[in-house]
């Protein structure tokens, strides 16, 4: 089948991944932060989304030949659960139902973490070495966008067409992008898989092991620290144009046309620049990106929080968000055994969900403590310290692969 089928297949996939995400990232800490919460507060919420970390436990099970045999109907399911639970947001008002929210989240984080396995499984056997850059702008495109859906998209439309009637588009986005990308994953699931993997799978106490040896472990500490410093200032962003009193459209209008505009640039380019640079360069590029991208964030936070330059620096965050993902997702593919891509990638992919989830409590932590532009300072030195990783990368990599 053509690569431009794939591509869209996994760009659709993705993005039904992204909608539950950005209601949970982007439209709850808004109105948590409008109902008075703490930083602290709206940063634990992000714990809501332990699924993502905690996928690694049943990872293993899209390994096995019987399972994948039956990934098209495991995949179903999936899907349409998530679009169940999306739908479940509409039953009550987030002012009257704040308990029913969060369990959805947590439940539609199960959902996605879940079906994510597949993908990512899919991604890593069907994608040729030199279409991972390419194949993960797919990926983040289209995990973006989805975000923007849920998120931005919320804050945006929710007053005008009503909560109900604005969740239940969401629920019906991921049902319809669901089933225009099922048939993709049932042909790819085929073509994608030698006999040989079928035939050799390793103990998940195996591959954990090899992942923390002496030669691979770099791979997994650069996924665990990449984007760690990127997230601990991401999660202010929101309260504070809260605290600035922007309103809900105005910070969804900033998202729209600044934020997801180069983050999908952003996403775009990381996949020419992975293909022109290779792994370690691009991650070094990447890097470096990410830790300017909190200089703007840092001056918004002295200057009090300016609309025009702050438009800019949520642009600036998303930018180098979006680079800093696919290169880094395109180069924890080169290091994943095929054989065993449903559970080593998602092992490396869950020690960067590791990541969302602890950079948002410390973002929050230390917003309460030092401020918005201390905490971004911060930010800056997290986003440099990994790149002392990227010097042993080809080496790393070639043993967690082989």
């Amino acid at each position: 089948m053509k690569r431009s089928r794939v591509l869209l297949g996994l760009a659709l996939l993705y993005t039904t991944q992204g909608i539950p995400f950005g209601l949970a990232a982007e439209y709850l800490p808004v109105v948590l932060r409008m109902s008075g919460a703490s930083l602290a507060t709206i940063a634990a919420v992000s714990w809501l989304q332990l699924p993502w970390q905690a996928k690694v436990l049943w990872a293993g099970v899209a390994d096995r030949p019987a399972v994948r045999a039956r990934s098209r109907g495991i995949l179903l399911v999936l899907q349409l659960g998530l679009a169940t639970v999306v739908a479940g947001y509409a039953l009550t008002p987030f002012a009257h139902g704040r308990t029913l929210w969060f369990a959805l989240t947590a439940l539609a984080a199960l959902f996605a973490a879940t079906q994510d396995v597949f993908v990512d499984a899919l991604a890593v056997r069907a994608l040729r070495p030199e279409d991972r850059g390419i194949g993960n702008v797919a990926q983040v495109a289209g995990y973006r966008v989805g975000i923007l859906i849920g998120g931005a998209g919320l804050l945006l439309v929710i007053a005008d067409l009503g909560a109900r009637t604005t969740l239940l588009a969401c629920a019906a986005i991921v049902a319809t992008a669901s089933v225009a990308a099922f048939g993709l994953r049932e042909q790819h699931a085929v073509e994608a898989v030698p006999t040989s993997a079928r035939l050799d799978p390793l103990a998940t106490r195996a591959l954990v092991s090899h992942l923390f040896s002496r030669e691979a472990w770099p791979v997994i500490g650069l996924a665990c620290t990449y984007k760690l410093g990127l997230h601990i200032a991401s999660v202010l962003i929101k309260p504070m144009v809260v605290d600035a009193h922007w309103t809900q459209r105005e910070i969804g209008l900033a998202v729209v046309t600044a934020g997801t505009a180069a983050g999908l640039f952003g996403a775009a380019l990381g996949g020419v620049v992975h293909k022109k640079l290779g792994d370690d360069r691009a991650l070094l590029a990447a890097g470096l990106a990410q830790a300017a991208a909190c200089v703007p964030l840092i001056i918004a936070a002295f200057a009090r929080v300016p609309r025009g330059w702050m438009i800019a620096a949520i642009a600036c965050e998303h930018f180098a968000s979006g680079i800093g993902t696919t290169v880094l997702f395109a180069a924890l593919m080169a290091a994943t055994r095929p054989a065993n891509a449903g559970l080593h990638y998602t092992i490396l992919t869950s020690a960067n969900a590791l990541a969302i989830g602890l950079g948002g409590v410390l973002g929050g932590m230390l917003g309460d403590r030092v401020g918005y532009g201390g905490t971004f300072a911060i930010a800056g030195l997290v986003c440099l310290a990994p790149l002392l990783l990227v010097a042993r990368w080809r080496t790393a990599a070639t043993a967690s692969a082989g």
